[in-house]
């Protein structure tokens, strides 16, 4: 019950079930963090890794037995981040159905998608082949070039519009909003900018599935039309909020997958040599780079029961995240953790999530990965950094600006 003097459950202190002091407090933003977050994840996993941050109005979490249980806990823990005690989304003017609502709706949601999407991803195994091949000749006589803007940013955005059939003219403006949204993403609620860039994109598939919902083909926005699971099927307005979500995240993951991984291999040269040397090893390499420097670092959720967790009492409301780079760099569930090891096996990473919300692009990034980072190997044998590579200030999306290379 709250009083007329009472504060507000998102401005209140968290309560301690047990009292546990530290010195260590998360800061994701300094430019030392930004660069290498990696020691500063390891101190306050072992100080405190249920972390109250004042600066961020969270619980985040650091240890990957933590993670990987919250993240299979959709009782008490809602991916909906509007029930958040300090959201400030509004309600959506209709009821929709997505892939980040709770179950039971989302997993009547990614049946649907999985029955469009999956085979749909199948069939282009070939163009992948292809414009990894075209992205790769591009480059050839070239010698010093941004691997980002020139081949990680162009591939998964090829890929997206053609699973929906985008238009070659709008293809660079779809890359722009997906940029736009990604910088934003670090405002745990939200911003103008992600707003913004949200509703040009709806706005645009609004568009195209009201002039594809008649008419045939074989496009994902036809697919998602088309889509039926047990006598469900998704409303117009659901395929415009899917399709819109899918081209987001299956751009950026991919591209801070290939950039992170690239730059990976070239700080360590044996492992590249290693890769180079044994193509077989693509499938476990990719899940090690997925491993070592996460595209999404951390996920969101939101307290929907009373719980404890370390000594700590999550409310209902409490805004929590999730470390995912953290938990993937934990020693307690991966031998030797922070070194890299393209054949890891097994690799029990949380990279692309664990149970009801497991990524539906998984498979997608990792397609193009396995096929675009030993190309560009083999390619260029001589490939080497020119300077130093220019990360994003961001750290729920870890990524970079630029990445200077020599090809050879």
């Amino acid at each position: 019950m709250t009083g007329a003097g009472a504060r507000p459950a998102s401005l209140r202190s968290p309560t301690l079930a047990s009292e546990n002091t530290t010195t260590v407090r998360f800061d994701p933003f300094t430019d030392a963090t930004i660069a290498d977050p990696y020691p500063h994840y390891a101190a306050l996993r072992a100080a405190d890794p249920v972390h109250w941050s004042e600066k961020l109005r969270a619980w985040v979490l650091f240890r990957h037995d933590d993670v990987a249980a919250v993240l299979r806990d959709d009782v008490r823990f809602s991916a909906d981040r509007r029930r958040a005690s300090r959201g400030t989304r509004p309600a959506p003017p209709v009821d929709l159905r997505t892939i980040s609502s709770d179950p039971p709706d989302c997993v009547a949601v990614r049946a649907l998608l999985n029955a469009a999407l999956v085979p749909r991803v199948r069939a282009m195994a070939p163009r992948i082949d292809a414009i990894v091949a075209e992205l790769v000749a591009g480059l050839t006589g070239k010698t010093d070039v941004d691997l980002v803007a020139d081949f990680a940013y162009a591939l998964p955005i090829r890929v997206i519009a053609e699973l929906f059939d985008v238009p070659e003219a709008q293809r660079a403006r779809f890359q722009e909003l997906s940029r736009t949204i990604a910088g934003g993403m670090d405002r745990f609620y939200g911003s103008d900018d992600v707003s913004s860039g949200l509703r040009e994109l709806g706005a645009y598939f609004l568009e195209l599935v009201g002039d594809r919902t008649e008419t045939a083909g074989d496009d994902l926005v036809r697919r998602l039309l088309r889509a039926e699971h047990g006598g469900d099927r998704l409303a117009p307005l659901e395929v415009v909020a899917m399709s819109a979500a899918l081209v987001f995240g299956g751009h950026e993951t991919t591209v801070n997958l290939i950039a992170n991984g690239v730059l990976a291999l070239l700080r360590h040269p044996a492992e590249l040599e290693r890769l180079r040397a044994d193509p077989a090893l693509a499938v476990p390499a990719v899940e090690e780079l997925v491993r070592w420097d996460t595209p999404p670092q951390f996920v969101s959720r939101v307290v929907a029961e009373a719980c404890e967790l370390r000594g700590r009492r999550l409310r209902p409301g409490d805004a929590v995240l999730l470390g995912i780079g953290p938990a993937n760099r934990d020693p307690a569930a991966f031998a030797e953790a922070d070194r890299l090891d393209v054949g890891r096996t097994p690799n029990v990473h949380l990279g692309f999530g664990l149970g009801t919300h497991f990524c539906p692009g998984a498979q997608l990034a990792r397609m193009e990965a396995r096929t675009a980072i030993p190309a560009l190997l083999a390619r260029f044998p001589g490939l080497a950094l020119t300077g130093d590579p220019v990360r994003r200030r961001t750290f729920i999306l870890r990524g970079l600006e630029r990445l200077p290379v020599h090809l050879v």
